[in-house]
């Protein structure tokens, strides 16, 4: 079920990276129309898509990409003001004028747990199982 999600997620991305940008932005912003997107963010977005989609294709047996997301997800757990603030300013050309709505700082760090206590749950990543 998992691998299915991810799959429709990843082609989903892959297809429409800007309605799926945009529909984020209308989600989280308080101002999406005065955010302006980075020339990279739509491409980027479509290469995290393929990652997705290797990622369900091949699964994951060293459990590094779970190691990679607990050390990506673990600051956003600490510092998730700063998170967000610097994956808007990688994301925008100009940052400082995103206004976030109030849940989204709050809610990074939950997405943050999430990822990690998932990487613990599952131990060291080996799959031998």
């Amino acid at each position: 079920m998992a691998r299915r999600l991810l799959i429709l997620a990843g082609l989903i991305e892959l297809l429409v990276p800007g309605r799926v940008i945009n529909a984020a932005e209308r989600i989280a912003l308080e101002n999406p129309d005065d955010c302006e997107l980075r020339a990279w963010t739509i491409p980027m977005a479509r290469l995290e898509a393929l990652v997705w989609l290797l990622l369900a294709r091949r699964g994951d047996p060293h459990g590094r990409v779970r190691k990679l997301f607990a050390f990506v997800c673990g600051p956003a757990v600490l510092f998730p003001r700063r998170y967000v603030d610097v994956g808007a300013r990688l994301a925008y050309a100009d940052p400082d004028r995103c206004e976030w709505k109030p849940w989204v700082v709050p809610a990074t760090r939950v997405m943050g747990m999430c990822v990690v206590l998932a990487f613990l749950a599952r131990g060291d990543g080996d799959s031998r199982e």
